[in-house]
Parts: structure tokens; sequence; C-alpha cells
């Protein structure tokens, strides 16, 4: 499938937008991975490479990185095996590995879990400290640190947007719970997005990481109590959702089609500067949820799967029900008194459209206990709750968050009054 001129109009806003995206130096395109060397250069000759499973290897994108860095004299080490939803003592043993050597540049290649480890090693090598836990929280970092030390950023898929974004996630071993790190000190320095690395992922990884961009942007977009003075954030969303909407479906389908694999990046490019600048939009009821269940089920498809039905809560709202016009425009959908409802059935007949579950209790790793797991925490998430479309008092979490969550559990919108 080939760009329509619409499409081309996007992608030369996204570039402009790209270009001038502050803080990390966003290098897009083919083959841009060999280019590396170049850029890396400018932070002197020895790098720390942070990889994650064989997949790097295997698909020839390492010896791609190494090659590249070797014709501009730069020498480097490699870490291997973070592992998905890094743990505490990954991240310290990257740090440890750092120190022991003083590496000039640490380069992260892989997908948002690599990324993510690499950021908050380099929290505690630029600090002097061993361990992560202190910094979880927001403008936790800032207080000790102006930036972390050189980092490049290349993703091998589309979904987290670690590569220009404040957060880093980490989870804390045995405990099944996922800890957020969130400050402009860990804005990577690079990130070199080349679309044919992600052209190896296989289909659920794709659809995961799809819906990860579509949440980002969606929940970001949803935010209207952050809405005053960021109307930049919201087209930069609806951009992003423009482009998951119409080739998300095209890219699990056909792996292979490069246009769909860029156009994804570049959606999921936009969908970090939604979330994750200096000046953003924070995300809510999804991102929330997702966190209670990160011990056995993928951000991607938590947050993912949650949407719909947050959509169809939040509906009821006329500040969202307008704002959920230009998305109806987009899925062809009526819009209304019952836009909510009408935006959420159809963003469910797209899942199933793509093999996609549309109830919670469908996915692998779902556990009947998870419902109040997921009230439980939310009553500790102020920050969340408050970001929501509908902010939620702590003391209406149960009655709000606990309908929701049964109408995802059995994928019936009609629960939402």
């Amino acid at each position: 499938m080939s760009l329509s001129k619409r499409d081309k109009k996007i992608e030369k806003e996204a570039m402009k937008i790209f270009k001038e995206w502050p803080r990390t130096k966003i290098i897009f395109g083919k083959d841009t991975l060999k280019e590396t060397g170049k850029y890396a250069k400018e932070f002197g000759e020895n790098a720390l490479i942070v990889i994650g499973g064989g997949s790097i290897k295997r698909f020839g994108y390492l010896d791609e990185l190494t090659e590249s860095l070797e014709a501009e004299g730069i020498i480097h080490s490699l870490y291997e095996g973070v592992e998905p939803n890094p743990s505490k003592n990954t991240v310290e043993d990257i740090a440890d590995t750092f120190n022991k050597k003083k590496y000039d540049m640490t380069i992260a290649l892989g997908g948002g879990s690599t990324m993510d480890a690499a950021k908050a090693a380099l929290i505690l090598t630029g600090i002097g400290d061993n361990d992560i836990t202190k910094y979880f929280g927001v403008n936790k970092v800032s207080e000790e640190l102006n930036r972390i030390s050189p980092c490049i950023c290349i993703p091998t898929t589309s979904g987290t947007s670690s590569e220009i974004t404040r957060y880093s996630n980490v989870t804390l071993p045995g405990k099944g719970i996922k800890k957020l790190i969130s400050d402009v000190a860990i804005h990577p320095h690079y990130a070199i997005v080349d679309p044919t690395l992600t052209i190896s992922c296989p289909k659920d990884l794709t659809l995961t990481v799809g819906l990860d961009t579509m949440t980002h942007s969606m929940e970001g977009y949803l935010n209207r109590v952050q809405d005053e003075g960021n109307e930049d954030i919201n087209k930069r969303a609806l951009l992003s959702l423009e482009l998951v909407f119409k080739w998300l479906k095209i890219a699990v389908k056909e792996p292979e089609n490069y246009s769909g694999r860029k156009m994804m990046s570049i959606a999921c490019l936009l969908g970090g500067t939604v979330i994750g600048g200096k000046r953003f939009k924070g995300t809510a009821g999804p991102h929330m949820n997702s966190f209670s269940w990160a011990d056995t089920i993928a951000h991607g498809k938590a947050t993912g799967i949650m949407m719909p039905y947050y959509i169809a809560y939040y509906g009821k709202n006329p500040v969202v029900m307008k704002k959920l016009e230009p998305i109806a425009d987009m899925l062809g959908v009526e819009k209304g008194e019952n836009i909510g409802k009408n935006v959420a059935k159809s963003m469910l007949d797209w899942y199933e459209d793509m093999g996609f579950p549309i109830k919670i209790s469908d996915l692998k790793g779902w556990k009947p206990e998870y419902k109040e797991k997921a009230i439980n925490d939310a009553a500790e998430n102020t920050m969340k709750l408050e970001a929501m479309p509908n902010p939620v008092p702590l003391d209406k979490v149960e009655e709000t968050i606990g309908p929701i969550l049964e109408a995802a559990i059995d994928g019936n919108l009609s629960r939402l009054k």
C-alpha cells in the first residue's frame, strides 16, 4: 500500500516536529542505524552497548551497529540480557558494568525495556549511587543530576517512545510491581529511528507495541485537565492516532511492508512527543491499570484492551464528547450523545480484525484477583486519578473504576451506563 497525499502531508509535518524536538536529536530514516558511529563520535571513543535478547544479534543489527562504530574508531563493550520489564537488579548491574570502565557513551539497541534499563542505569552512574529506588517518582533525578551522560537510543520496535521520552519503567523483583521514573534529566541525547529494524518484529509484538503508541496518544489527547496551553500537543496526538488507525493493521498483516513500518515509527515518535517532553500531557486509567498487572501482561496489551472501555466511560463528559469527534471521523462512526460507546465499539471491531482480544479476561496472564488489585492500586495513585478526563476522588475509586474493569473483563460495553 502506497502513501496517500494525506500520509505524505503528515510525514512532512512530523519531520518538521522531529527536527525541532528539544533535548533529544531525532535521526529518522531508512538505514540510519549504519550512521550511528558518525553521531556517536561527538561523545568520545568508548561505548557501552546495551541489548536485550538474541534477536538483536540474529537479525544482524548488532553487527551493523558495531561496524558503524568501528568505522569511526570507537571501541565498544557489550552488556546483554536485559529482560522485558527490566528489574531493579538489571538496572543496577548495568550501572556497575559502566562504572568499571567509565564509558564515554551508552548505546541502547532494542525495545522499550532495553532503553528504559539503560536510561535508569545512567541515573546511578551520574549521581554515584547504587540504589535506583530512590529515584522512582517525578523529578527526583533532577534534584541531584542535571542530565544523564551521553545516551543514544536505537529502537527496534514502534511503541514505547522511550527513545525520546522522560520515562523509565523499572520492575521490583518478586513483587510484580512496576515503578516509574519521570524526569527531563533522563532524555536520551540521540534517537536513531530506522524503521527497517522493526520489520523483524513478529505479529504479536507489532500489535502490542502499536497499541502502546495508540494509548500514549489517545490518553494524552483525552486528558482535558492539561489542555490549557497544549493545543500543539493535542494536534500531534491526532496525527499519531490517524496514522495508527490506518497503518497498524497493515504492519500487522503485511510485516515486510516498509510504508506500514515507517508510518508506525512516525506515529510512535509523535506519541512520545505527546507524553514525554518537558511539556507533556499525562496518561491515566489504562496506564494505571497496566502497572497493576505488569507481572504477567505486556504493557501495550493491557493499556490497549482497557482503552475502549475507558473511552466509553469518559465519553459521557461533554468536553470529551467534543474531543472525540475527530476520532469518530477517523473511524467513520456516528457522533452525538453515544459517541463514546460508538468510538469504543469501532475500536473493539478493529482489534478483532487484527486478531486481538476484546476483553481483558481473554489475555494470557490474566488472573481473577487482578480486578481487586487494580482497584486497590488505583486508590494509591492520585496522579493518574487526577489526570483522567473525569477526575476520580479517592473515595469514589471502587464505584468508578470497578464498573470499567467489569466491562473490560466481560467484554460488555453496556455495563457502562
